[in-house]
């Protein structure tokens, strides 16, 4: 099979779009009643008469609860923690900081959340709402290194499609195709992915580029799937959206098709090919069915296919006149003569569109 043909054009692909929303981290309810149960439990130890620390150490407290500039309150509650690591007091701490966090966040002040949470990491190196809010925070300023680091520990402690396809966007924007391709496989094991046929096509075209036709057709059996639940997107204009399912469409019953070819199963291989064709009018599937035809020894209909992938003047243009003319000759007591018909026949198919099932044989 000559590997030089031209499967694969990914301008199509980059017009599809995006079929989840854009990724934003929310306080989940179960962090709001996380909350509010820790400051529940600061008021009861405020009131509290056996909590046991010094004058200073309240002032201290207090001080920093109270400071308020709130672009210094931060420094004054860290350096609280690291005075006094063992404080009764510092869950009070604690909530006070976190409350800031909460209120940046809530704010969408990214700036001003991203350090303060890396900060904060120091004293809950394993805090998931921690991990959350660097990586919201990084992703909105664009320091895409942070959101692979923080979005995995993220993923690791709470594994999610929506975190899962974040980490997959970033790689993708860091043209970092190997480990894209790792998290997409991830995002297929996701319910929520299963009308996704542009990830599946990107393994069609993995496959194909590294010619191993049985993977890339299993994957373009999943495509198809994938594309017969997909519904066009809002924001897809119909001219994009078509060309992009036309492109995946054809593409994955002409991965098929030739790996069908390539396994010896000739019928199969003709029945995939006319799918391709039934979405565009392309030489290659043609030239491919007259291959397979001449394999089953269905020779007038291999001369007609072959006339048809000639005049369609693609890539197996000299090739498929090479072999027309060949088996016309075999049939035609060694000579050409009244050939043109056979070409004439072929121009009348592709002037009408004809598929290879409708065209009249000789």
């Amino acid at each position: 099979m000559n590997q030089g043909r031209r499967w694969l054009f990914l301008g199509i692909l980059a017009a599809s779009v995006t079929l989840l929303p854009g990724f934003c981290w929310a306080q989940s309810q179960d962090d709001l009643q996380a909350a509010q149960q820790q400051k529940k439990a600061v008021e009861q130890q405020k009131q509290d008469p056996e909590q046991e620390y010094t004058e200073e150490e309240y002032d201290a407290y207090d001080k920093a609860v109270k400071e308020p500039d709130l672009g210094k309150r931060p420094a004054a509650l860290i350096a609280f923690m690291e005075k006094y690591p063992k404080s009764k007091l510092q869950p009070h701490i604690v909530f006070a900081y976190e409350s800031l966090l909460f209120e940046y966040q809530k704010a969408g002040d990214s700036q001003k959340l991203l350090p303060l949470a890396e900060q904060w990491l120091k004293f809950f190196p394993n805090d998931l709402k921690l991990f959350a809010y660097i990586t919201e925070a990084a992703q909105k300023l664009g320091q895409d290194a942070k959101v692979i680091e923080y979005g995995q520990k993220v993923y690791a402690q709470r594994p999610s499609a929506q975190v899962a396809f974040l980490i997959y966007q970033t790689y993708q924007k860091m043209k970092d195709t190997p480990k894209q391709q790792e998290w997409g496989l991830k995002l297929l094991e996701y319910p929520e992915f299963n009308d996704n046929f542009e990830i599946r096509m990107q393994y069609v075209i993995k496959y194909v580029n590294e010619k191993n036709l049985p993977k890339a057709a299993e994957y373009a059996y999943l495509t198809l799937k994938s594309l017969d639940l997909a519904k066009k997107p809002e924001a897809a204009s119909n001219g994009d959206w078509n060309k992009a399912v036309t492109f995946v469409r054809r593409t994955s019953h002409d991965v098929i098709g030739m790996n069908l070819y390539e396994r010896g199963k000739y019928n199969e291989a003709i029945e995939a090919l006319r799918k391709a064709l039934a979405v565009e009018m392309y030489d290659t599937a043609w030239y491919y069915i007259a291959l397979a035809q001449w394999k089953l020894q269905e020779i007038e209909d291999a001369i007609q296919s072959f006339a048809i992938a000639e005049l369609l003047k693609g890539e197996f243009q000299a090739k498929a006149k090479e072999n027309c003319e060949l088996l016309y000759k075999e049939t035609h007591n060694g000579n050409l003569t009244a050939i043109d018909k056979v070409y004439r026949k072929a121009q009348a198919a592709i002037d009408a569109g004809v598929k290879i099932d409708l065209i009249v044989r000789k």
